[in-house]
């Protein structure tokens, strides 16, 4: 195998599609989701399964960050393709993952010393990682220098908007990135036995300090769709949007918010991806993310 200068890791809840992950030769390195007492890697879990166990309430499944020792084999993995690697991984507000990668590159340099390593906080997660990991993917596999690579993942994340639209809080409550939407949580419980429940919004990017930052209610998730195209018509002010959408088993509402998206936008790329079991586990079902950023 000719080496390339750089390969790209991403950890797994970025939901990269698949045909982008062979396309671009993208590493993954996956969370865990711990269902029932047993721990399984993401990327093993059936997400079908993985539902309907979630419909049936009981003991909430968990998750956990990759080990210094997984996030040491991506290292390795990288090495045999390349002369350097770019790791990009969700917002350390939320997970041990990003300081697991930079307690492993430390491990990497000792055996791979020509090995040069970047460890990106993303800040984000979802459909906010997957665009960064895609653009910093696209510019490796064409050919770019680590310096390159290493600006555009930086530039990128630091564009990004990442908006998070939920059928319901109490998964996120449960797996404890609630944060500022803590109160709403408790008012959705409050309000659960009389119907009179909203559908919630946050931001959680750059502009956020990667944490949670309350952006809108709604009584219906189809009015907080339409309030993610229209905070990405005023953020990208004219110009063409890069993006994604990430949902979990709500391909009608991920459908309808792309629709809404390419009709009133210029998008130059907009990918449509289902989440992974980290995310199902963390946000339940019905679950939507946008992330975007404008391109020249």
């Amino acid at each position: 195998m000719v080496k390339r200068k750089v390969a790209v890791i991403v950890d797994a809840p970025a939901a990269v599609p698949q045909e982008m992950v062979d396309a671009y030769d993208i590493g993954i390195l996956p969370l865990h989701a711990i269902i029932d007492g047993t721990d399984y890697l993401e990327t093993d879990v059936d997400i079908e399964w993985l539902l309907a166990r979630l419909r049936q309430k009981g003991e909430v499944p968990t998750t956990s960050a990759p080990s210094i020792g997984e996030a040491l084999r991506a290292y390795e993995w990288a090495s045999e393709r390349a002369d350097a690697a770019v790791s990009i991984h969700m917002t350390s507000v939320f997970s041990k993952g990003y300081g697991a990668a930079l307690e492993a590159r430390k491990l990497a340099l000792e055996m791979y010393p020509h090995l040069q390593i970047e460890v990106v906080d993303s800040r984000t997660v979802e459909a906010g990682e997957l665009p960064i990991a895609l653009e910093a993917a696209r510019l490796a596999m064409e050919g770019a220098s680590f310096d390159d690579v290493v600006r555009k993942a930086y530039e990128v994340r630091d564009k990004m908007c990442a908006l998070y639209c939920f059928e319901t809080l109490f998964y996120r409550d449960k797996g404890g990135r609630i944060f500022k939407a803590k109160p709403w949580a408790e008012a959705e419980t409050q309000s659960s036995s009389n119907g009179a429940g909203f559908k919630a919004m946050i931001e959680v990017d750059h502009s956020t300090g990667g944490t949670v930052q309350l952006v809108s209610r709604a009584k219906a998730k189809k009015q907080l769709l339409k309030k993610m195209v229209q905070t990405a018509a005023e953020r990208i002010d004219g110009g063409k949007l890069s993006g994604a959408i990430v949902h979990v088993n709500a391909a009608q509402d991920a459908a309808c918010l792309e629709g809404m998206l390419r009709e009133q936008l210029s998008c130059e790329s907009l990918y449509v991806s289902h989440g992974r079991a980290v995310t199902a586990i963390q946000n339940g079902e019905g679950f939507v993310t946008f992330g975007f950023h404008t391109v020249p």
